[in-house]
């Protein structure tokens, strides 16, 4: 069941609700583009761990001028991030769940079959949805996302969401904010630092930061340690083998080594892969060199 909760500047940034499972889970999600023509995959985006559909917000507003077609995309806001509701007290977050959701999703929406693109957690998803349901992947895209996650990275998130949940006063809060995302992007000015920070934490009236996600995310992080080594899922990505996919990693990012990201590219040496220079997790995803990247991949897929 489809619900309507927030139009900001017009009817096309209108974002829905859809419930799923035991109509306990709802996630939120905005369509665009031209869903009428059958050769014209819809894109589905999902973000990273702890963030939510505005990570793909320059994607979707540009995409369209590099395919030269109004192109059909899909950002959704997985459970507990964004738009989207939590998950119950009683029942952890997890990425089998999330599949899930897609899959309860596409299915919806009449969704055969789609191009996936997932950032971090999201693209954990969709390796995970490819086990589950691999018709529904005619491609995919993974952004800093592979079969052995850096836990050095979830660490360093974990520290840095419960850290920011005790501050107070504006100016506290701004100057951590910039001073965490310029590790990141560290040639971005402020003002566009402070854009990346609105996305997943807004201020209220007493200068308290609210975060745009369930620190429940964070929680269940609380074990990790930095010399952990978490378990390797070759089995989860070997599951994309049969469809088109595009290896995407920032200079920046400590979610996926390096090292990972070439042992993919060495097993899949079909696939296209690029590494975006000058930024972490996310990618912003507002240069010529990417989006000309997204667009090719993207039309070869669905043999335009």
């Amino acid at each position: 069941m489809d619900q309507n909760i927030a139009s900001q500047d017009s009817e096309e940034q209108l974002v829905r609700l859809l419930t799923s499972g035991d109509g306990a889970r709802q996630i939120a999600y905005h369509m665009q583009g031209d869903f009428d023509d059958p050769q014209k995959l819809p894109i589905i985006c999902l973000a990273g761990l702890q963030r939510n559909m505005e990570d793909f917000s320059a994607f979707a507003e540009k995409f369209s001028d590099f395919t030269k077609r109004d192109w059909p995309i899909i950002r959704i806001d997985l459970i507990g991030r964004g738009h989207a509701r939590k998950e119950r007290p009683y029942r952890a977050y997890s990425t089998l769940h999330d599949a899930d959701d897609m899959a309860e999703f596409c299915r919806a929406k009449a969704i055969e079959e789609a191009i996936w693109f997932g950032q971090g957690h999201g693209g954990q998803v969709i390796m995970a949805l490819a086990a589950q349901r691999p018709t529904l992947i005619a491609g995919a895209i993974l952004c800093d996302a592979g079969p052995i996650i850096n836990v050095r990275g979830l660490v360093r998130l974990r520290n840095n969401m419960a850290y920011l949940s005790k501050l107070r006063g504006k100016n506290a809060v701004r100057d951590l904010m910039r001073r965490m995302l310029r590790v990141d992007y560290p040639s971005l000015g402020d003002g566009l630092l402070d854009q990346i920070a609105a996305r997943t934490h807004k201020t209220d009236a007493k200068s308290r930061l609210k975060p745009r996600f369930d620190m429940r995310l964070a929680h269940q992080l609380k074990e990790l340690e930095n010399d952990d080594v978490l378990q390797a899922n070759w089995h989860l990505f070997d599951a994309l083998a049969k469809v088109p996919i595009l290896l995407m990693r920032t200079q920046h990012t400590d979610l996926l080594r390096s090292e990972v990201f070439h042992m993919m590219c060495d097993r899949r040496p079909d696939a296209p892969n690029v590494e975006i220079i000058g930024e972490g997790t996310p990618a912003l995803l507002e240069r010529a060199e990417e989006m000309n990247a997204l667009a090719d991949f993207v039309l070869h897929t669905c043999k335009w």
